[in-house]
């Protein structure tokens, strides 16, 4: 009777773990690979750039664009589940996400 017991008890101790690791599986996916290209959007930020302005102004509207963009990438990161990797470290079939980057970064402030 006892040796009955303890099979039921590991029985129902495996179910449970094993149904606990599945719903984990299901609620928490593994992050996909995506790909954002920061130096194009770097790029056009500098374009943007109005001739005249002292070294001060540049300076905190670069400090500004960096916060815009970190921000984008990590809440693109999060919603999408992601692992955000340069561009260029990734040979190919990864989606690109850096023109939704650049929606998030020239959308309302």
């Amino acid at each position: 009777m006892n040796s009955q017991l303890i099979i039921v008890v590991i029985v129902a101790a495996l179910s449970g773990v094993v149904t606990s690791m599945i719903g984990d599986r299901w609620a928490d996916p593994s992050p996909m690979i995506a790909v954002v290209n920061p130096s194009v959007l770097v790029a056009e930020q500098l374009k943007r750039i109005e001739p005249g302005l002292d070294e001060a102004t540049i300076q905190a509207r670069g400090k500004t664009y960096a916060k815009r963009l970190d921000d984008a990438i990590a809440q693109i990161a999060e919603q999408y589940n992601a692992v955000i990797l340069v561009s260029p470290a990734v040979i190919s079939g990864a989606p690109d996400l850096t023109n939704e980057v650049r929606r998030r970064i020239d959308g309302p402030r």
